[in-house]
């Protein structure tokens, strides 16, 4: 049982803790407004299944076997306070898994250390991260010092219940002071631990657990906008950021899993989201900790870090902890356009477009339905129509000369559907994604605000996309600017089509093809079968998997504004998807993005290729196999 000195020392450890933890609030700084409700029995589901950690092999399994090596051991002594008594068979039960997984936490905890070891130069202070390790297991051995002493102490031999505690109490003397030392030591480096919590990467195991208690609900493409009336102009230091942003950059591991899959840092930019979430996390603790002031982040992050990231999500993906490097990204780049007036050059041109013309190639609304001449596409308002949806076509639909064939082949296919159709024409704006992105908050809104007047006014209320980006942008940034549509991917309603026998397709495609996730289809808002359900419907195609596909398909370089920049850095995106897409020896590329569809056709371009495979958008595919 636990004394009464022994409880003051606990609460004492506990408020230290606690005041450790508090002092580390730099958004609370600021006290933004950000209210967002908790998912209990989500943090429930989560710790006890492991579900997302245990994506990342052994270390997942690391990590599940330290986690229920420190809840049960607690479990069991908070319970022990009680006066009950538990079955003696249950109990012996209890011993053995207490000795099997004491031994496995500490194989555990030396397989963080040496892998922790073997990475030093990526660890800031690596000392919040061994330290921490070494009094874990320190306290795991002492655990069972203290077991193999009572066993010698008592003469009980080798017993099932206890065989890691037997073999300790063959090398121990049975010397009840020694004992009582050494549980003592152990009591005292718990104390320990729990005091350097706040302090520590051990900080973890609040903050990490807090993040996933908070962690977004919502649609996950969709960025929070910007109070431009406020004078909120995104992030130029670290007090800028939400609360939720905060807790963020300290429930950040470091683990790299963002760094591995984010296609900046493969290709060799200058952009790694986990060294943007350990700089973010040095300039809080040289606030809160260290209460000292901020740095400018403009004189942190350079900007060939901040406009290299794609915005494909592939770090939001794979964090174990539901941390978005990206947001963090934009809300630097968006200080830097509003508040500094600073973008790349390349960029202004396409910024300036949409600012007099309202769309990225500057052809103006003279030019809005050029691709429609001869097809009979019927404005939404047109008289006698009774629209069941709204085509939205978008900039590369309406002026990229190749994505102009998709669009038409769209038409091809809702006609042959029969169903009732109708666009904006002259009155259809830029959706407003590249902008956004790239951090000009300003212009967004103004396209978002006119296409959402435009929508209303002809009372729209279900809209096709075929650009991802645009439905993305449609679908889950609209919403919080009083635009609420229902929004489908041309795959989504092909796919729908097919099965409810509205279209059928008949002449055969004779190729084997892989399908190129769009990470704005995919990754960031989870659309992945229809697009194998479609073209797995036409005749005489074999659909393979490219090597990283689904949730893991590698960006093709143009998301995020950087369609508009040059790849100065490194190696380009798209020529190292192109080297997968080569070497899984196929005929046909088919994806469902404008960008996507330039970018591949110019990574496979750039390989010199016999017989390169043909990229086509899968509306294309369809329409060609129509009967």
């Amino acid at each position: 049982m636990i004394t009464v000195f022994d409880s003051i020392l606990i609460v004492a450890a506990l408020l230290v803790m606690s005041a450790g933890f508090l002092k580390r609030r730099p958004a609370r700084l600021l006290e933004k407004d950000e209210k967002r409700a908790g998912d209990l029995t989500g943090l429930i589901v989560y710790l006890l299944g492991h579900k997302k950690i245990l994506r990342n092999g052994s270390s997942g399994i690391a990590h599940l076997v330290l986690f229920w090596g420190f809840v049960l051991p607690l479990l069991i002594i908070v319970l022990s306070q009680f006066p009950f008594v538990i079955p003696k068979e249950f109990a012996e039960l209890l011993s053995l898994v207490l000795d099997v997984l004491g031994i496995l936490v500490i194989f555990g905890i030396l397989f963080f250390f040496f892998r922790r070891m073997n990475n030093l130069d990526d660890v800031p202070e690596p000392r919040k991260i061994i330290i921490p390790l070494v009094i874990l297991l320190a306290i795991f051995l002492s655990g069972f010092l203290a077991e193999g002493l009572r066993l010698r102490i008592t003469g009980t031999g080798f017993h099932w219940t206890s065989p890691v505690g037997w073999l300790f109490s063959a090398i121990l003397p049975g010397s009840p002071i020694l004992m009582q030392m050494v549980i003592r030591v152990h009591f005292f480096l718990i104390l320990l631990f729990i005091v350097m919590l706040p302090f520590t990467f051990m900080r973890h195991l609040i903050t990490a657990s807090l993040n996933v208690f908070y962690r977004d609900k919502g649609p996950r493409g969709a960025l929070v906008p910007v109070l431009l009336d406020d004078g909120l102009l995104g992030a130029g230091k670290i007090e800028d950021f939400s609360w939720k942003q905060s807790l963020e950059i300290d429930a950040c591991v470091s683990c790299g899993r963002c760094e591995d899959n984010c296609p900046a840092t493969i290709s060799g930019k200058p952009l790694s989201p986990k060294k943007v979430m350990q700089n973010l996390l040095h300039q809080a603790e040289t606030v809160c900790v260290e209460n000292s002031q901020s740095s400018a982040l403009s004189e942190v992050f350079s900007d060939d870090e901040l406009w290299s990231c794609t915005g494909c999500m592939a770090c939001v993906e794979h964090c174990p902890v539901f941390v978005n490097p990206m947001d963090k990204i934009v809300a630097m780049r968006r200080f830097k356009v509003l508040a500094q007036g600073k973008m790349p050059d390349e960029a202004m041109p396409m910024i300036r477009n949409l600012e007099i013309y309202g769309d990225t190639d500057g052809k103006g609304i003279a030019h809005k339905v050029d691709w429609a001449h001869s097809l009979d596409v019927p404005h939404i308002a047109g008289e006698g129509l009774n629209a069941e949806i709204l085509l939205w076509v978008g900039c590369s639909g309406a002026f990229h000369p190749k994505y102009q064939d998709v669009t038409r082949a769209m038409v091809k296919i809702l006609k042959a559907a029969g169903i009732s159709f109708g666009i904006l024409g002259k009155e259809e704006l830029c959706c407003g994604d590249a902008a956004r992105r790239l951090g000009n908050e300003e212009v967004f809104l103004d396209l978002a605000r006119k296409n959402i007047a435009a929508l209303k006014k002809y009372h729209v209320k279900n809209i096709v996309t075929l650009c991802p980006h645009g439905f993305n942008t449609l679908k889950n940034e609209y919403k919080n600017l009083g635009g609420d549509f229902n929004v489908v991917h041309a795959s989504e309603l092909i796919a729908d089509l097919i099965k409810q026998k509205k279209i059928f397709l008949k002449y055969p495609v004779k190729k084997t093809m892989v399908i190129h996730d769009p990470c704005y289809l995919g990754r960031i808002n989870n659309i992945y079968e229809p697009l194998r359900e479609v073209c797995g419907a036409v005749p005489g195609v074999v659909v393979k998997e490219l090597k990283r596909n689904r949730e893991n398909a590698f960006c093709c370089g143009g998301g995020g504004g950087r369609m508009w920049l040059h790849e100065r850095l490194g190696e380009n995106i798209s020529n190292l998807r192109a080297q997968e897409i080569k070497e899984s020896n196929i005929e046909l590329v088919g994806t469902a993005c404008p960008f996507c569809l330039t970018m591949l056709e110019d990574g496979i371009g750039s390989l010199e290729m016999e017989k390169p495979p043909k990229v086509m958008d899968i509306v294309e595919i369809i329409a060609y196999s129509l009967r």
